[in-house]
């Protein structure tokens, strides 16, 4: 049986999806019902069956145990964790408030190093096969790549507006960038980047405020937040293939098998649509779903 993990930042837990039969099976509470303080998990990542998220509330990451289905542990770490993932046996963190990458020892139980990157790091994504991380600054309209060997900056590129988040095409050869231009009244737009020379090669139109973004061999997925829509891109030929209306404000976007599965964050929704024959399917889940992963 398959699972899809779902971060509901507004309201502090993590739900497990269903997918086979698609409904919240469970929901994991980050805090005791008798704290009063915002959590905000944000950002998600499996390692070894554990769920590490990233608290933008409370400046933690919380260590959940898959099989248990409970937080086992918190730790403090930072001003407004926004990602996190994992290399070998530390997290790599994202701190939008720091402006910082901070890097964790999951043996050690403690911060070990600051890596400064860009203004406002709002994601980051690892390619483990290159031992590359990368992470796009939203407020200085740049992505940082790092090397996770020795923890050094490779390079900072300059992008287009606003970037929500960047990742790596499957071969390795190129790195996609989602430029929002949140706030101003131009659509998105998703800039390909080469890693051979650090050069944006081509740039794809899209809808408007584009968050995130999902890539198969051929197919790019692109939620678009402020229009309510998803951009099918052919990115072999750099073109939008043709737009998928969901409504809300579609945020974090994965696919599974023939199933795209989308976060809407002004409605509180989990989407799943067949990307074959558009059928549509709805489940309530907690307040401004963000952060996603299948297990």
């Amino acid at each position: 049986m398959d699972y899809l993990y779902v971060c509901s930042t507004s309201s502090d837990f993590v739900s497990k999806i269903n997918l086979d039969h698609f409904y919240e099976e469970k929901r994991i509470y980050l805090k005791p019902n008798d704290i009063i303080y915002r959590v905000g998990p944000h950002g998600i990542y499996n390692n070894d069956n554990k769920l590490i998220t990233a608290n933008r509330y409370n400046n933690t990451i919380s260590i959940v145990d898959i099989k248990k289905e409970i937080q086992e542990e918190s730790y403090y770490v930072g001003a407004c964790c926004n990602d996190v993932v994992v290399y070998g046996s530390n997290a790599y963190i994202i701190c939008s408030d720091l402006n910082s990458l901070l890097v964790f020892d999951l043996k050690e139980k403690q911060v070990v190093e600051e890596i400064p990157c860009g203004s406002l790091p709002y994601s980051i994504c690892l390619n483990k096969e290159r031992k590359l991380l990368l992470i796009s600054n939203m407020e200085d309209d740049s992505i940082t790549l790092i090397n996770c060997t020795n923890n050094k900056c490779i390079k900072n590129v300059r992008v287009g507006s606003y970037p929500t988040k960047a990742i790596f095409t499957l071969d390795g050869q190129h790195v996609l960038i989602c430029e929002s231009n949140i706030g101003s009244e131009f659509r998105g737009s998703i800039a390909v980047l080469s890693l051979k020379n650090y050069k944006i090669i081509n740039r794809i139109i899209v809808g408007n405020s584009p968050m995130d973004i999902y890539c198969s061999s051929r197919y790019c997925f692109v939620s678009n937040f402020g229009d309510g829509t998803i951009s099918v891109l052919d990115i072999n030929n750099y073109k939008e293939e043709k737009k998928i209306i969901v409504g809300g404000m579609p945020r974090n976007i994965l696919k599974y098998k023939e199933n795209l599965y989308i976060g809407d964050n002004y409605n509180d929704l989990l989407i799943r649509i067949n990307i074959k024959n558009k059928n549509k399917k709805y489940i309530p889940i907690g307040g401004e779903p963000t952060g996603m992963v299948l297990i």
